[in-house]
């Protein structure tokens, strides 16, 4: 497999958050995001600012496996290639989500509730390494790769599988 890529993971702890939740929801995905200073609970009215906590060098590990569990590899290829660029990319996941060790990402055009786990991926041979990190057996009999013409849409809709009629839309080799 080709070399993991440099993966940097952080999150916003509002003043009205919970620090300690907010960390632990990032943890169960990635098991070595370690910060230091967590933010304390505080009393209303709570006079801290919003904080940024930031790791770099995590394993990816944790998250590919989360990914094939919930059978969303695919999705995940699409999701995490958005952004890409020649040599990283960005990706948002709930942390709503992440409070239960799922995964759901989220459209950086989305509000949601509970907060976002920014994660940055930077490798010379990032889209090699999507495509390996996210393979799965359905892929011998169709086939992906970043950018493909089955590709999830910038704004999160899916590319059909099959027209209204139930005709398929993509050709296999058969």
């Amino acid at each position: 497999m080709t070399r993991a890529p440099l993966v940097i993971v952080s999150t916003r702890v509002m003043p009205h958050e919970i620090g300690g939740v907010c960390v632990k929801a990032v943890q169960n995905i990635f098991p070595d995001f370690f910060i230091e200073n967590v933010p304390d609970e505080e009393e209303f009215p709570v006079i801290r600012e919003t904080v940024e906590l930031t790791c770099e060098g995590l394993a990816p590990d944790h998250l590919l496996e989360l990914l094939a569990e919930q059978r969303i590899l695919d999705t995940a290829l699409d999701a995490m290639s958005l952004n890409l660029q020649a040599t990283s990319t960005s990706f948002l996941i709930s942390r709503q989500a992440a409070l239960s060790r799922k995964v759901a990402f989220v459209l950086e055009t989305e509000r949601t509730i509970g907060g976002i786990i920014e994660v940055i991926l930077e490798s010379e041979d990032l889209v090699d390494w999507l495509q390996e990190a996210t393979w799965h057996s359905g892929r011998q009999e169709i086939p992906r790769t970043v950018g493909d013409e089955l590709s999830m849409r910038s704004d999160g809709s899916v590319t059909e599988w099959f027209d209204k009629k139930g005709r398929s839309t993509i050709q296999t080799d058969d």
